[in-house]
């Protein structure tokens, strides 16, 4: 299926760039990454898009899908955010805490039915929109939605983009802004989609400025949501732990105790959090293997790897080997050997995060 979806559904219009890339040329139209179910079979259309949709959502079926399911996504970058537009028929969708825990996705999505209506229901809340309506919800929490057939836009901010948003809004909610500001900004984000397709790059730098203004002052005015309780799903605290481990993988001192000071967490949600890593101890050693793992796949670097051991807290080459060969499934000089052979293909590890696919992995760029 998955041959069949990208041959006859999936177009890459353009290619996203970064916000530092070569100087827009004016009459470049604004990169975007298309996705359609047109040209499937009516039998095959449904899967084609749960398929698609799989990495981050979870598509389910509804009445009449198996004989017909024309469903479309299109996505431009705005710099550091991107904005999806979906028609689909209507159906059944859902976001798991596992899906949250594999792809790491942590972005604030603003979203607005231009026809059509929704419903979602998270652990901390159910909220129903009509068209026009704007709302908002984060990719770090876990819920269920149902939709009528509708033409939706979504607004993807990544978590650290806007302070104002992380402090007002709960990852775990999904709140209407149905407010005078709020219906401002959904009609703001409703012109947006219609002018985007005929945008050109020198164009971004102004829709960019101009959405970044009506995020600002649509978040400001909305009321202060309290920050949720649910550690298994709090990823903003997660994401601050794994810095706190990364800058401390050259120290013997980074234990479970001090991981929680540095942290200003508990011991017992410390290890709730890492439970689905297989422990926090696991995970500290995952990482400095990776680390490792980096050092020795750089054919330029010429260091022992006794030396590099002993920089990542192993006692003694013969304990980083096993460690190494039980993560990696080979030796780490194996891969000293490889790599400065050139064999690159070999020299990369398996990721720690599973990013999610097609459409969806232009927001790891952000």
């Amino acid at each position: 299926m998955s041959s069949t979806v990208e041959r006859n559904a999936g177009q890459v219009r353009g290619a996203s760039r970064p916000p530092t890339s070569e100087p827009p040329r004016p009459n470049a139209a604004i990169a975007s990454v298309f996705f359609s179910t047109e040209g499937v079979a009516p039998s095959e259309q449904f899967d084609a898009y749960r398929e698609y949709c799989a990495p981050v959502i979870d598509i389910s079926p509804s009445e009449g899908s198996r004989s017909g399911f024309r469903a479309s996504c299109e996505m431009w970058m705005l710099g550091r955010f991107a904005l999806r537009r979906i028609h689909t028929p209507a159906g059944h969708l859902g976001r798991s805490a596992a899906q949250v825990q594999r792809d790491g996705l942590d972005h604030w999505v603003f979203n607005v039915v231009r026809h059509g209506r929704q419903e979602a229901c998270s652990s901390a809340s159910v909220l129903k929109t009509d068209a026009n309506v704007l709302s908002v919800f984060s990719l770090a929490g876990a819920y269920k939605a149902r939709r009528t057939s509708v033409d939706w836009l979504g607004l993807f901010i990544p978590r650290g983009a806007f302070p104002t948003i992380d402090t007002a809004f709960n990852h775990n909610q999904h709140l209407a802004l149905d407010h005078p500001l709020g219906r401002v900004f959904a009609a703001y984000l409703i012109s947006l989609g219609n002018e985007l397709p005929s945008m050109t790059e020198a164009d971004l730098p102004h829709a960019l400025q101009a959405t970044q203004a009506m995020v600002a002052n649509c978040a400001t005015s909305a009321a202060a949501v309290l920050d949720s309780e649910d550690g298994c799903l709090d990823l903003p605290r997660m994401r601050n732990i794994r810095d706190i481990i990364d800058s401390n993988l050259g120290s013997w001192n980074l234990h479970t105790g001090r991981i929680c000071k540095l942290a200003g967490v508990s011991r017992s949600s410390l290890y709730r959090m890492f439970e689905p890593y297989g422990g926090v101890v696991h995970y500290v050693q995952r990482r400095r293997l990776q680390r490792a793992h980096d050092l020795l796949a750089d054919p330029t670097c010429t260091r022992k790897i006794s030396s590099i051991a002993d920089d990542y807290c192993f006692s003694d080459s013969s304990a980083f080997s096993r460690a190494f060969r039980q993560e990696f499934g080979y030796s780490p000089s194996d891969l000293k050997r490889r790599s400065e052979s050139g064999d690159t293909a070999f020299c990369k590890p398996p990721p720690q995060l599973t990013k999610a696919g097609g459409g969806w992995s232009v927001l790891y760029g952000s």
